[in-house]
């Protein structure tokens, strides 16, 4: 806390950077595994499945947004990087790249369509247009 309002006590850290990162990380990680048990528990439903997995994914997106800002454990770290006679505001991590918002929801929806679209490959008519078996 200066006299400007609030400051970052180490200006060349890549503290934002990495967090921002570690949340596309987690969040597609978590978009991979909903996508694969989505399109193995409910292919027969596919249009309703895809919606789920877009509104899910934004609202999980969400929810590990807040569950992250609000819980922290990173203090100590930018305090031993503050200079002397600067008053500390221990803080969560903000979140400064919102388009990893779209991570849950992009690899969730895009595993779904790569999982269909191999599955349909494989048993397509086309695939043998002349009706000769391999």
């Amino acid at each position: 806390m200066t006299e400007h309002g609030l400051v970052l006590a180490d200006l060349t850290t890549q503290a934002l950077i990495a967090a921002d990162g570690w949340f596309a990380v987690i969040t597609g990680a978590l978009g991979l595994l909903c996508g694969g048990l989505a399109w193995f528990a409910g292919r027969r439903w596919m249009l309703a499945v895809l919606l789920g997995l877009c509104a899910g994914g934004v609202a999980g997106s969400f929810l590990t947004l807040w569950a992250g800002s609000t819980f922290t454990v990173g203090a100590v770290v930018v305090e031993a990087a503050a200079e002397p006679g600067v008053r500390i505001v221990p803080g969560a991590l903000k979140l400064t790249a919102e388009g990893v918002l779209v991570a849950w929801p992009l690899l969730a929806v895009g595993l779904f369509g790569l999982l269909e679209g191999m599955h349909g490959y494989r048993e397509s008519p086309l695939r043998h247009p002349y009706g000769i078996e391999p």
